[in-house]
């Protein structure tokens, strides 16, 4: 059964295919540097490991970056079990048509719309002194047009991780309505072309401050 299951992941790539039965893996059972001293897998034996998780095993064998040297030998010993899994080709994802258009032209501001946030990203403004968090915000219509802008920090925050209670807050499924917007460029990301978006001024509906 495991061999069928192995032809046939294999049969559109061109890789060969080693059999290798439990004696192969049986030293490792052995060797005190085959126990996984961290993570979730603590305590567990990589040849335990692999039957159960060996997306695990192959994270320790090209991810992982051993700090100490008594670790060297672990990350080898991964690399023994993961033999297999590295020549297997990653699943191809889904081809994403996205409907997206341009909107507008440099310059030009755009009339009252509505947009729903999509993505929200916090970053703080490297060139204040203090914690300034911005926020870059992804948005799209209801035509699937997605449109970019920057929110920038009404007030100073305390830490890095948090927003100043004068900033208006975005949030993924939050729906925003704008007066007017001035389209500032546009730009083109993985097929997906987006407006970006400044100058903006919210309707009376608007995201409010938190």
């Amino acid at each position: 059964m495991a061999l069928g299951k192995a032809m046939e992941v294999l049969k559109h790539c061109a890789v060969r295919l080693e059999w290798k039965d439990n004696e192969t893996f049986t030293p490792f059972y052995e060797q005190t540097y085959d126990t996984l001293p961290f993570g979730k897998y603590q305590g567990k034996r990589i040849a335990e490991v692999y039957y159960i998780d060996p997306g695990y095993v192959l994270w320790l064998a090209n991810k992982f970056e051993p700090e100490k040297k008594k670790l060297l030998k672990l990350k080898a010993t991964a690399c023994s079990f993961a033999s297999i899994h590295a020549e297997l080709s990653p699943p191809r994802r889904a081809t994403y048509h996205s409907p997206s258009q341009f909107v507008g032209t440099k310059g030009t501001r755009l009339p009252r719309m509505t947009l729903k946030v999509l993505y929200v990203k916090q970053q703080v403004d490297t060139y204040k002194p203090d914690f300034y968090i911005d926020q870059r915000v992804i948005a799209a219509d209801r035509l699937g047009n997605r449109y970019t802008f920057t929110e920038k920090a009404a007030g100073r925050s305390q830490t890095p991780k948090a927003l100043s209670c004068f900033s208006r807050a975005f949030s993924p499924g939050m729906e925003i309505t704008l007066e007017s917007a001035k389209v500032m460029g546009h730009y083109e990301s993985r097929g997906v072309k987006y407006t970006r978006l400044g100058f903006l001024k919210y309707a009376a509906n608007g995201p409010n401050p938190q």
